[in-house]
Parts: C-alpha cells; sequence; structure tokens
C-alpha cells in the first residue's frame, strides 16, 4: 500500500485563440473575411463559433442548413475535450456559395506569443461585405 499518493500535475492554464476565415466562393484562395479572437475557456470559444456560424447559415433557405453536428451534441463534446486536453481544433462549414474555416488552439498563458492574451480581438478594419457576420457587426 502507498502511503502517499502524489496528486496529479494540474494542467497549465490555457487562453484559446481562434481564427475564422470565410470565403465567399470555393474557387478563391484567400479568404474574403479574417478575424481572430481569444476565449478565456473552451466552452466561450466553441460558443462563439456556434453563434456566428448560426449567422452564417440564417440567410439561406432552412431546407438547405446543415446540421452543425461539429458544434453540438457528441461533436461538442470532442471538441472540449480536446481543447481542455491542450489540443487544437478546426472545423469548416459551407453555406450557399462559399464556406467559413475555424480553428481554435490553446495557447498557455503567458506565453511569448501575443495570443495567449486573454481578451484580444482583431477582425478586418473593413468589414468584406460578403458575409453575414460583417453585415451584423460581428
Amino acid at each position: 500500500m502507498l502511503d502517499h499518493v502524489p496528486e496529479p500535475a494540474s494542467p497549465a492554464p490555457y487562453a484559446y485563440w481562434c481564427e475564422r476565415s470565410t470565403y465567399a466562393s470555393e474557387d478563391r484562395d484567400e479568404p474574403d473575411c479574417f478575424a481572430r479572437y481569444s476565449a478565456t475557456t473552451p466552452e466561450l470559444a466553441i460558443q462563439r463559433l456556434r453563434d456566428e456560424a448560426r449567422v452564417l447559415l440564417a440567410g439561406l433557405p432552412e431546407a438547405e442548413r446543415p446540421v452543425l453536428g461539429w458544434a453540438e451534441g457528441v461533436g461538442r463534446v470532442r471538441a472540449l475535450g480536446a481543447l481542455h486536453g491542450g489540443r487544437t481544433c478546426g472545423f469548416s462549414l459551407r453555406h450557399g456559395d462559399g464556406w467559413s474555416e475555424w480553428v481554435v488552439r490553446p495557447v498557455p498563458r503567458g506565453s511569448a506569443d501575443p495570443a495567449g492574451a486573454t481578451a484580444v480581438s482583431f477582425t478586418e478594419a473593413v468589414p468584406c461585405g460578403v458575409c453575414a457576420l460583417c453585415a451584423q457587426g460581428c
């Protein structure tokens, strides 16, 4: 029998760096819209992605809206598990003729990486005029 069981090492606290690229059509090499921001928890990062995806899909007829399996149910649980484990997650979504890609990566707080800040937000200075997110000021 062990006299002393060591405490498990606590995971390093992270900030969650998020980037979204939105393309107006599949023949584009460069995104029409790019945004990056950080979230303090994996839950907040995934919630923002779900909110952005819903805005992008809102303009489509209901029959054309894909199910957000990666952002809800099992997909959400897997993404949260990966982020809590310090692993990067990526998601993509087709909406009409365009598509969006999101990447969320944990960054240790206090790292030299500027993405490690907990309340950073950046979007292009001029709205792209293409995506529903820019039209709403997201």
